[in-house]
C-alpha cells in the first residue's frame, strides 16, 4: 500500500524551490537568483550593446510581428510571457502584437 505525506512549507520560496528541484525535468524560476540590488544590476547588464541577447530578441519581434501576431489572433485571448528575467516587452511592441489589449 503506497501511502503519501503532505509537505508543509514555511514559505513560497520552500515550496517553489521544492516542487522545482522534484520535477521532471527540474527547474527553479529565475526569480530566486537576484536580490533587489542583484536584479537591477542585471537589469544594467541586459541594456548594455555586449549583451547581445536581449536585443536579438526585440529585432526577432519586430521582424516577425505580424506573423507572431496572427499565430496568437484567437477570441479567447492568449497570455504574454516575460522573454527575459524581470524584464517586460516593451509595451509598444507589446501593443502591436494587440497584447495590451
Amino acid at each position: 500500500m503506497k501511502t503519501t505525506t503532505k509537505i508543509e512549507f514555511q514559505n513560497t520560496f520552500e515550496k517553489e524551490v521544492y516542487e522545482g528541484l522534484t520535477a521532471f525535468p527540474k527547474r527553479l524560476s529565475s526569480k530566486w537568483f537576484y536580490d533587489k540590488k542583484g536584479d537591477k544590476l542585471f537589469q544594467k547588464i541586459m541594456e548594455l550593446p555586449e549583451y547581445y541577447l536581449t536585443s536579438c530578441e526585440y529585432n526577432i519581434i519586430e521582424k516577425h510581428q505580424q506573423e507572431i501576431a496572427k499565430l496568437f489572433d484567437e477570441p479567447q485571448g492568449f497570455d504574454l510571457v516575460e522573454l527575459a528575467a524581470k524584464m517586460l516587452v516593451p509595451t509598444s511592441i507589446q501593443s502591436r502584437l494587440g497584447a495590451g489589449d
